[in-house]
Order: C-alpha cells, then structure tokens, then sequence
C-alpha cells in the first residue's frame, strides 16, 4: 500500500490529503534451479518479464511514479539487501516484520514506509498471528528476559497446529511534522491464502482488529483517529473476513476506500480501460495470474478519513496475459488511493 500527496499544495493542520496505495507485493523469486546445473534438471522457461530483474526494474518504476507519501507493502523479501537502501534513498523512512518461519514458509513480510519529512513514527507494533495457536491475548508481548520457543505449536494428536502459518502484520502510529497535533495509524498485513482455511483467515482478521484497537488504547489515542488498515487479505468480497473487516473494532465500522471511490465516481480515467465493479462495490480484480483473478486487497479505513479520488485499475483486457507482466512487477495491482485527513 502507498499514500501520496494528492495535490501539491501546502499542508494545513486541519485538512491533509495523502495518497495511499496498498496490498503492493514486492517478492524477490529464487529459483530451485539456480543451483548446480549438473545436478538440477532443466528449468522451465521463465518469460523475461517474470525474471527478478525485470521485476524489479518495473517495481522501482511503479513506485517512483507513485511517489506515495505511505506505502505498505507486502511479501516484501530482500529487505535489508534491496528495498530498504532504496527507500531510504527515495525519502522514506518504516517499518518492517518478517515472517516468523516456524514452518519452512518464504522469508519475506509486511512493511509500512512513509516520506520522512512528512511523518515521524512515534509507535509500532508486530503482529504474529502465529499466537492464535497458543491462545495469547491480543497485545501479547514476551515478559522481558525470557527465550521465546521456536519450535511450532502441535496438536494434541500431534500435528501441526492449523492456526501456525508464519502470517504477520505490522501497525504504525505516525505524527504529521506540519502539525504535530494530528496523527495516523496505519496497518500492513498479509493473511493465509489457502480457501480451505477460511476459518484461520477468519481468526487472523478478528485478530487483526482487535490489535488495532489495543494499539489505540494504548497510546491514548480515541476512535476519531484516522484509520487505515491495508494488505493482502486473501479472501474475496462478502467473505466472511470482508465483512468482518467492514464491521471495525470498538463499535466503530470500517469502510473498503476504493468500493466508496468506485461508488461515488471518484475514480480517475484511464486509457487502460477500468476495471469493472464486482462483488460489494469492489473491483472485479486486484490478483490476476492464470489460475486465479478475483479481488483479494483492500484498504479499509475509519470516519476520520475521506476518500477523494482512487488511482484506475486496468480492465481485464490490460492484464489478460495475467500478472507480473512486461510492465508491471507484481502479481496483485497496487491500490492507491488520495485520502483526506483531519478534515474534521
């Protein structure tokens, strides 16, 4: 997800547009066959536009021309050897969770950067959904001193725990430098995949609200705090973790920011043609490779932020190919979006 200024004005303390972009996936692939060709078999062809160098190439491109005030970002690997030398040299400053590993998952994770001289971080907190499985509370933290096992939780029948999926999110409350009286919370996550787990999907968003919630109360901060909660949620319109995304935290509903975009006419044209409205209001398509096309990332927010205008998503005819492809790096659309806050 990115945000980014949405005009070029200058800021008020009461009125601030940013633009914000999310469920962005950012995966460096590492290829089984990159090791001794005598012992490898011969790899398939992989088209050029799906190697990491062009990948990247069209990443770094993507986001340039965003030029977000707020990204966040998920599946994002290589972190310290790539993306943060990258960000830092754009502007941004962040913060990022790796994946737990307690299962032979990919090393990569959920990261939210923002521009430096327009934000200052004043608090963080990782999200393991990985506690699920254990049954610690929301907001859990390790007591200070203590080794954390590292072994995967297991059933009582011996098999692996079916809440351990090595899933992360990461929330950020940030302070406006132009007026340091106004703050933001913003949330990075990426859930489980797999539609046989829909009930895992279901605990990790339940989770994931409640931690939004505690992370508020604990820096003092009411409901009247603009909200942005973004990632990859693996689960399609009126799922059950979409509708328990709309129905918010402390009484409070969220709202999806491109279905009120989409409804409201405030999406900007596009010569790519624009992607269709599906399910809910929302676009018919954000992941689109060949053996899946569907919706599956959102940028929920609260009361206390307008949505203004949304970037266009390409028709089904832009992508038909399927995704990354010759100029787009990713296998899920960015979903950026101008935002208005403090506007009360």
């Amino acid at each position: 997800m990115s945000s980014r200024n949405a005009t070029s004005a200058a800021l008020s303390s009461h009125t601030v547009h940013r633009r914000v972009s999310s469920a962005y996936r950012t995966p460096v692939p590492s290829s089984p066959f990159e090791a001794d060709p005598v012992t490898q078999p011969t790899p398939p062809l992989i088209p050029s536009s799906r190697r990491w160098k062009a990948r990247s190439r069209n990443l770094i491109n993507e986001l340039t021309s965003l030029d977000s005030d707020v990204l966040a970002l998920q599946e994002v690997d290589q972190y310290e050897e790539f993306w943060q030398p990258w960000l830092v040299e754009r502007g941004y400053d962040g913060v990022y969770k790796c994946r737990t590993q307690m299962t032979k998952s990919k090393k990569d994770g959920c990261g939210l950067f923002f521009k430096r001289d327009k934000f200052e971080l004043l608090a963080r907190r990782d999200i393991e959904y990985n506690d699920i499985a254990v049954d610690r509370p929301v907001g859990y933290v390790p007591p200070q001193g203590t080794t954390e096992p590292t072994g995967a939780p297991v059933d009582a029948d011996g098999e692996l725990n079916k809440y351990v999926r090595d899933c992360v999110g990461v929330l950020a409350l940030l302070r406006s430098k132009t007026a340091t009286d106004r703050y933001v919370m913003v949330a990075s996550t990426h859930l489980f995949w797999d539609p046989k787990y829909a009930d895992v999907k279901l605990a990790q968003a339940r989770r994931l609200l409640g931690e939004v919630e505690l992370f508020l109360e604990s820096n003092s901060l009411g409901s009247s705090v603009p909200v942005i909660v973004a990632g990859d949620y693996n689960s399609t319109p009126g799922s059950e973790v979409h509708s328990t995304m709309l129905c918010g935290f402390g009484g409070k509903q969220l709202r999806s920011a491109y279905a009120t975009a989409m409804g409201q006419g405030l999406v900007r044209e596009s010569n790519e043609g624009s992607v269709n409205v599906g399910q809910q209001g929302e676009p018919a398509h954000t992941n689109v490779t060949p053996g899946f096309t569907d919706c599956i990332d959102y940028v929920f927010v609260n009361d206390g932020v307008a949505v203004r205008s949304a970037e266009p998503l390409p028709g089904k005819e832009a992508v038909a190919a399927g995704l990354p492809d010759a100029t787009r790096g990713s296998d899920h659309l960015p979903l950026t979006v101008d935002l208005e806050l403090w506007s009360h």
